[in-house]
């Protein structure tokens, strides 16, 4: 039965060792928000859109019709989250298109 065998230091683990550190400062950066100690939460309670569908909010504002939303629809707060919705979609959009071209340039050898 063998054993496992301990990595031996070198510079293969510096990309690790970064995005360990990274992480490390993201986290006491999100945990000491506001002036807290690390020992306690930064962030109240949530409180969302109380009596509102976002939902709904976001297909009015991608129909373009806010006429229909009504009034306890939060429309006009969805405005935000339609810009991110479609800069996320553009940037999947062209990472799908770059893995099918770099898809098709590989096929090309194996014929």
């Amino acid at each position: 039965m063998s054993r496992p065998r301990p990595v031996p230091p070198g510079r293969h683990l510096v990309p690790g060792l970064i995005a360990v550190g990274l992480f490390a400062t993201m986290a006491a950066t999100v945990l000491t928000a506001g002036g807290t100690p690390p020992g306690e939460w930064a962030f109240d309670d949530p409180e969302g859109f109380p009596d509102v569908s976002l939902v709904s909010g976001l297909g009015y504002a991608l129909i373009g019709e806010p006429a229909a939303a009504g009034g306890a629809l939060a429309y006009e707060n969805t405005e935000s989250f339609l810009v991110a919705l479609l800069v996320l979609a553009v940037v999947l959009d062209a990472a799908l298109d770059g893995a099918l071209l770099l898809a098709s340039r590989d096929g090309e050898n194996e014929r």
